[in-house]
């Protein structure tokens, strides 16, 4: 719909290489699992790419402040995708994902089956959990415990992967809308160079791009869809009369 709109000659407006992209698990199908498809455990894990190197701050921040950019960390890593590594004392700290995670008792049985560099993925490991520190564990809220000596830095949430059963999942980038959209004003009304489209109203993600600019917070999409949705009826109701 969006594409169609904007072949029209409707006004867009928002960054084009921005999107609302979360990781889902490298499982899930091509178009519209859902949520229960999305990997809360990012934040209790190490993420690794397929050279089993880490590249970002797993515990950056709290999760509903992170996980909409996930999405687009594993799109710039090598084939798309990526893995999260955890041990057994957090696999029930996050939302469970549809799928089982994929389980082994050592971190190079998890690499076989993962198809990553055995050597490489225990020297990751290994690395990090050297890094760690001591301190309070509280994973229900930023705790400061990061790691020293480790690039990239894990600011939160680290410790040590030591305790079978491993676990895995595979990430893959989901997009769930973009940061290009159509333009509105402030009653929700669509634009074109010529000015308002006489009876065309906007509500949602196909004009997240007349709010958003960069980041995302958790419920944004559903507060946009309400506002505006109410203002885009009320037009919409009002021009029918």
């Amino acid at each position: 719909v969006l594409k169609d709109l904007l072949d029209q000659d409707i006004e867009s407006v928002g960054d084009p290489t921005q999107c609302h992209a979360v990781a889902i698990d490298g499982r899930a199908p091509k178009y519209d699992g859902g949520i229960v498809t999305r990997l809360d455990c990012v934040p209790f894990s190490v993420v690794v790419n397929k050279d089993a190197e880490r590249f970002y701050d797993e515990g950056e921040d709290v999760w509903p402040k992170r996980y909409a950019i996930w999405g687009r960390l594993v799109a710039a890593e090598k084939d798309q995708v990526a893995y999260a590594i955890i041990d057994s004392r957090s696999i029930d700290l996050f939302m469970p994902s549809v799928f089982p995670p994929i389980q082994a008792e050592t971190i190079e049985g998890l690499g076989q089956q993962l198809g990553l560099n055995t050597n490489a993925l225990r020297a990751t490991i290994d690395g990090f959990n050297a890094g760690c520190q001591e301190g309070e564990f509280k994973p229900t809220e930023l705790d400061g415990l990061a790691t020293s000596g480790v690039t990239p830095a894990k600011t939160n949430w680290a410790r040590p992967i030591v305790e079978p059963p491993f676990y895995a999942y595979e990430l893959r980038p989901g997009v769930t809308f973009t940061y290009l959209g159509l333009k509105v004003d402030e009653t929700a009304q669509v634009q074109s160079a010529d000015g308002a489209i006489e009876n065309l109203w906007a509500a949602g993600e196909i004009m997240a791009g007349s709010i958003l600019g960069q980041g995302y917070l958790a419920g944004f999409g559903m507060t946009i869809g309400t506002v505006f949705g109410r203002l885009a009826g009320k037009g919409a109701a009002e021009y029918v009369r």
